[in-house]
């Protein structure tokens, strides 16, 4: 199961957040899949050192300043609830890395992606864990049919058998973004084959 990091400040998070809040959907149009529930660690607190006209000095907690400052965290965390808001963010941050080689046991641009490597990659950019490997990032989250996935979910290629065996981000329109294999780099493309499975981050 994958938790939310304490690092909401993070730039990324707070660039992609600012373009994408307005576009959170409503409860009459989100997504009919089961949602993921978030916890936060991270805490929000100011305060301000005043001294009195007298020889006292007394140190007070600056709620206006508090404020504000919950405030964006609230939003932030709403929109990595919403699957759809999120989505977007995390396709955003998945193109950014379009071109990276493949590398078996990859994890970082740096390096190179396998498929898990990058899957993982692009979601801990929002403070979002998952497995490292593709059949333990299925295990661990909501499984849901193609009919309910949206763009930011995760879709994984199985074997006859049902063994899974590669990891993708879902883009829309049956295509995925994805690190395929040796010789190739990182892509968008379509859904080749049915065999497949679609999932969404279980977070909490």
């Amino acid at each position: 199961m994958a938790s939310v990091r304490a690092r909401f400040g993070a730039p990324l998070v707070l660039a992609v957040t600012a373009t994408l809040l307005p576009a959170v959907t409503s409860p009459a149009t989100a997504s009919p899949a089961p949602t993921a529930s978030v916890v936060t660690t991270s805490g929000v607190r100011a305060t301000s050192t005043s001294t009195s006209t007298s020889t006292s000095t007394s140190t007070s907690t600056s709620t206006g300043a508090a404020a504000p400052a919950t405030s964006a965290v609230s939003a932030r965390l709403a929109a990595l609830r919403n699957p759809v808001t999120r989505g977007r963010m995390v396709i955003a941050v998945a193109a950014r890395y379009r071109g990276i080689r493949y590398v078996a046991g990859g994890t970082s641009p740096s390096t190179g992606f396998d498929c898990s490597g990058y899957t993982r990659y692009v979601f801990s950019r929002l403070g979002i864990s998952i497995p490292r490997v593709s059949r333990a990032q299925y295990s661990s989250m909501v499984h849901i049919s193609r009919a309910q996935a949206v763009p930011g979910d995760l879709v994984f290629f199985h074997s006859s058998s049902g063994r899974v065996y590669h990891a993708a981000i879902y883009a829309g329109g049956n295509t995925i973004w994805h690190s395929p294999y040796p010789g190739k780099r990182v892509m968008r493309e379509r859904i080749w084959t049915s065999m497949v499975y679609f999932a969404r981050v279980r977070v909490r």
